[in-house]
């Protein structure tokens, strides 16, 4: 059905598709992130691995590509499978992001960076093994500086296809946007190689005291704000009444520093992505950023660009398939920093990703389609 909407789009087999997630095993997952902590997650997939109930999704999934949700769709976890599932689905090539805790990459521990170098291996090893079509990214703990650029560095060197990177907190203790951190910027823009944020990597709200947050997870210190929606294939964070609302703040802060600390200026062929975020608040902090850089020009303090500009030209942003994308470019424009993303094989993705988006894409113009599913995405797919 997806390839279908994607014929009459005139986009089949060219879809970047900017948000996908790599499922392990769960002895796998365990044997990776080892004692950085993600045991409710592999105990989750254990209980459920094997079971009727995956056996018969699994095998639903072979024809039913986009029905069937967690480690039980067609190649949540094998890079064979994935690449077959691409093609099921019309799309070109795919980012995957963990779907493990995340604590090695927000955690200040021997245990968690150790698990980021295993990660990377892995990931790197499966990258390579789906053709390159799906391109599981990295992680880098930034929690020390000189351990994260030596770990970029090597991994770039072995052949990373993006960086995933935490931003629960200021990055050992200072803003990304501080000239410490100009040589980890330098080293992907050099390599070509994109850095990402993604939903999570600001923190879980579901996740243990010593785990960052941003915002701290104490303001959802409420009942009807710890309130879960029932359990999911995926074992994935469980998104409540306050998560999912506020989990962007994090994505906007972090951007709003690298946009106004000038990190674009100085690296101008960075690529970043803000994935999973959603996009309901990237035109209105647009319009912050560039309202107060005219305040700051007329103090004397001048940026080259407006900063608008630098997110149009250096940022991607994947919107949830029930935002109207329509009129986010309707008030505020930013078309060019759209990009799709099918979050396969969460839930939250849905089932017609490609005829959802496409239906906003039509009215926008008759080009947008191709600028949304292809164009705008090709700046993370270098």
């Amino acid at each position: 059905m997806a390839a279908a909407d994607a014929d009459v789009l005139g986009v089949t087999g060219e879809i970047l598709d900017c948000d996908g997630h790599l499922y392990m095993d769960p002895d796998v997952m365990a044997e990776v992130v080892g004692d950085a902590g993600a045991s409710w997650i592999i105990d989750s997939l254990r209980e459920y691995v094997g079971t009727a109930a995956d056996l018969a999704a699994r095998e639903q999934a072979r024809t039913e590509t986009w029905s069937v949700k967690g480690i039980s769709a067609l190649g949540s976890c094998d890079p064979i499978d994935r690449v077959a599932a691409l093609e099921t689905m019309g799309i070109h090539r795919q980012l995957l992001f963990p779907n493990t805790v995340l604590r090695e990459l927000r955690t200040h521990t021997g245990a968690a960076l150790e698990a980021c170098r295993r990660y990377n291996d892995f990931v790197i090893d499966w990258t390579r093994r789906a053709d390159d079509r799906a391109r599981a990214v990295c992680q880098i703990n930034m929690t020390d500086h000189d351990w994260a650029l030596g770990e970029l560095r090597r991994v770039v060197e072995l052949g990373a296809r993006g960086v995933l990177l935490p931003c629960a907190e200021p990055p050992a203790n200072t803003s990304p946007a501080s000239p410490r951190w100009d040589d980890f910027w330098r080293v992907l823009e050099e390599s070509d190689t994109p850095a990402f944020i993604h939903v999570g990597a600001g923190g879980l709200a579901s996740a243990e005291d010593d785990d960052p947050m941003l915002p701290p997870r104490r303001w959802a210190d409420a009942p009807t704000l710890r309130a879960v929606f029932p359990d999911r294939p995926g074992s994935e964070e469980r998104f409540g009444p306050f998560y999912i609302v506020v989990a962007h703040l994090a994505a906007e802060v972090y951007l709003t520093c690298l946009v106004m600390g000038g990190v674009f200026e100085r690296f101008p062929l960075l690529r970043f992505g803000v994935i999973e975020f959603g996009a309901s608040w990237l035109g209105p902090l647009c319009e912050r950023l560039d309202r107060h850089a005219a305040l700051l020009d007329k103090v004397g303090f001048r940026y080259p660009m407006l900063p608008s500009e630098y997110i149009r030209r250096n940022v991607r942003v994947t919107p949830q398939w029930a935002e109207p994308v329509d009129v986010f470019i309707e008030r505020y424009g930013v078309a060019e920093s759209y990009v799709f993303s099918t979050d396969y094989p969460h839930l939250e993705g849905g089932r017609h990703p490609i005829e959802t988006f496409g239906a906003m894409t039509a009215r926008v113009g008759a080009n947008y389609t191709r600028a949304f599913f292809v164009e705008n995405g090709a700046l993370l797919f270098p």
